[in-house]
């Protein structure tokens, strides 16, 4: 079981008590207040993970993975007042969120090329893909996009890493995405703008010491 956990409200005293994908009211007292509390959305969920590492030769490593993740309904629901990850009360509670399972496939892979005995330069590319999990279906690009409808994310990343000693090293990269569907569900343009961003450039830089 896990609970998937949702943002405070800084609106209202107390969390909704709407489901957040078929509105339908979420049954129940919800009575606990906001405050140091945490809405859940409770699923059972199932894993499949493979991976695999190629080392080509004393320069260049190839690697590549694929994870399947079946996500339905808890058989044992959690209640207003659970102690969720963290110690934190659930004041929200959705035990019947998925109208039909949730399936996501998580696609990776990416060669390291060692330039040096210090510096090693990382290429990667993910695919994360999502099914329609809402019944009926409702989503296109008239109807609008919810966080539950079909879509995708492709993910490349570039990163360089070089290694002063063997606990010390710095590091540096830029990642760029790409998002369609109900993965697109976002940050919005600008108020009155019916559509969102779908793509996204993540730079990074950092020190790093090993204990």
């Amino acid at each position: 079981m896990n609970p998937l956990l949702g943002p405070q409200s800084l609106t209202a005293p107390y969390q909704s008590t709407l489901n957040s994908i078929n509105t339908n009211p979420i049954k129940g007292n919800n009575l606990i207040g906001t405050t140091n509390t945490e809405y859940g959305i409770v699923t059972d969920n199932s894993a499949l993970m493979v991976a695999a590492e190629y080392t080509l030769n004393e320069f260049i490593k190839l690697f590549v993975g694929y994870e399947y993740i079946r996500m339905v309904n808890p058989s044992d629901p959690l209640g207003v007042g659970a102690t969720a990850q963290g110690g934190y009360l659930l004041s929200g509670v959705e035990d019947n969120n998925l109208d039909s399972p949730k399936k996501v496939q998580v696609l990776w892979t990416g060669v390291k090329y060692s330039l040096n005995s210090h510096t090693d330069i990382t290429f990667s590319y993910y695919r994360e893909i999502q099914n329609d999990y809402r019944l009926p279906p409702t989503c296109s690009p008239t109807a609008g996009w919810r966080s539950s409808c079909a879509g995708t994310l492709n993910e490349y990343s570039l990163y360089a890493d070089y290694h002063f000693t063997k606990r010390l090293d710095v590091y540096a990269g830029i990642a760029y995405s790409e998002v369609t569907g109900g993965l697109e569900i976002a940050i919005p343009h600008g108020p009155g703008v019916p559509y969102y961003y779908n793509n996204n450039i993540a730079p990074t830089v950092g020190v790093r010491y090993t204990f």
